[in-house]
């Protein structure tokens, strides 16, 4: 009697080990299968964030163009404010030794 009650009991504790087994191989399997779709998503998340940002790196590229000849249009305008300017302080000099002789009521 003691020998049918050993192997049933061997035979209970047999069956819930794979029982449990099974179970923790569902779990990570599970587990595996989420992991998996997240990583999917984060990578589809990184691929759309790296395209915008090669839109953004072209953007700044035409940008940068664009301000390199807005820069040179400034230069040569400022060029062109500076001979002015010379040349109305020369005018404004040539007024003033004029009038400077002239008498004043």
């Amino acid at each position: 009697m003691l020998l049918w009650l050993t192997l049933a009991l061997a035979i209970l504790v047999t069956l819930g080990s794979i029982l449990y087994a099974g179970l923790k191989g569902l779990e990570l399997f599970r587990a595996a299968k989420g992991l998996l779709r997240a990583t999917r998503e984060e990578l589809a998340r990184v691929e759309r964030s790296s395209g915008e940002i090669e839109l953004h790196l072209q953007a700044a590229a035409v940008s940068g163009t664009t301000l390199s000849a807005s820069l040179n249009r400034l230069r040569a305008s400022r060029a062109r404010l500076t001979v002015l300017t010379s040349a109305v302080d020369d005018v404004r000099a040539s007024v003033d030794r004029v009038t400077g002789v002239v008498p004043r009521k």
